[in-house]
C-alpha cells in the first residue's frame, strides 16, 4: 500500500477499534504497515482483488497506545505534584532570635509601637512562665486568645509595609504557639 497525499485518517478511540483477542502483538516493523494503515484500507474500497484478500493481522494499536501514555504521564505529573506542598511543609527549623531581630529592624511599625508591642509580648510571656511555674495541669489553652490576638495585631501592622515579614510570621505563627505551649521548649528560650 502505498501513503497518498490527502487527508490524513486517524485511528478511532481505544473503545472503538480493539485487535482480535487471538493476533498476537508484536511491534510494528518498518516494513509493516502501521495500525493506521488497516483503518484507512477498510475506509477505501480498492480494487476487487484487495477486498477479496484478508486483511493482515494489525499490529497492536500503537495510536491509543500513545494515547494512553500522555494520560498515564499527566496523572504521574498529577501525582508529582502533590509532594511539593509537602516539601514546603518541611521548613527549616524557627529561628526566633532572627525573627525577633527583623522584627526590630523593620521600618514598617515605628518607634513607640515597637515599644508598645515589646510591653505585651513581655505581658504574654511573664503569663505563659506564671503558668509554668504554678504547676497547674490544666493546659496553657487559657493563653491562645492573647498569642492569637498579638500576632494579628503585628500582621496587620505588617502586611502593608512589610508583607516579606508579615509571611514569615503567618507562618511562623503554629511554630512559634508549640513553643509557647511546651514547658521544655519555652524554658530553653528564656
Amino acid at each position: 500500500m502505498t501513503a497518498q497525499a490527502g487527508p490524513v485518517v486517524e485511528a478511532p478511540p481505544a473503545a472503538v477499534v480493539a485487535p482480535p483477542a487471538a493476533a498476537p502483538r508484536q511491534p510494528a516493523t518498518a516494513g509493516e504497515p502501521s495500525a493506521i494503515e488497516p483503518v484507512a484500507a477498510a475506509a477505501t474500497p480498492s480494487s476487487k482483488s484487495e477486498s477479496t484478500k484478508p486483511a493482515p493481522a494489525p499490529a497492536p494499536a500503537k495510536a491509543p497506545a500513545k494515547a494512553a501514555a500522555p494520560s498515564v504521564a499527566a496523572e504521574s505529573s498529577r501525582k508529582n505534584e502533590n509532594p511539593v506542598p509537602l516539601a514546603k511543609a518541611q521548613e527549616p527549623p524557627l529561628d526566633v532570635a532572627a525573627l525577633t531581630a527583623r522584627l526590630r529592624d523593620t521600618k514598617a511599625i515605628g518607634t513607640f509601637t515597637k515599644l508598645a508591642l515589646k510591653n505585651q509580648v513581655d505581658d504574654l510571656l511573664k503569663q505563659f512562665r506564671t503558668h509554668y511555674q504554678s504547676g497547674r495541669k490544666t493546659g496553657v489553652d487559657s493563653l491562645r486568645q492573647p498569642y492569637n490576638m498579638l500576632i494579628l495585631k503585628v500582621l496587620s501592622l505588617l502586611q502593608d509595609s512589610d508583607p516579606a515579614l508579615a509571611r514569615t510570621i503567618s507562618a511562623s505563627r503554629e511554630a512559634i504557639w508549640s513553643i509557647l505551649a511546651d514547658p521544655e521548649k519555652f524554658n530553653s528560650l528564656a
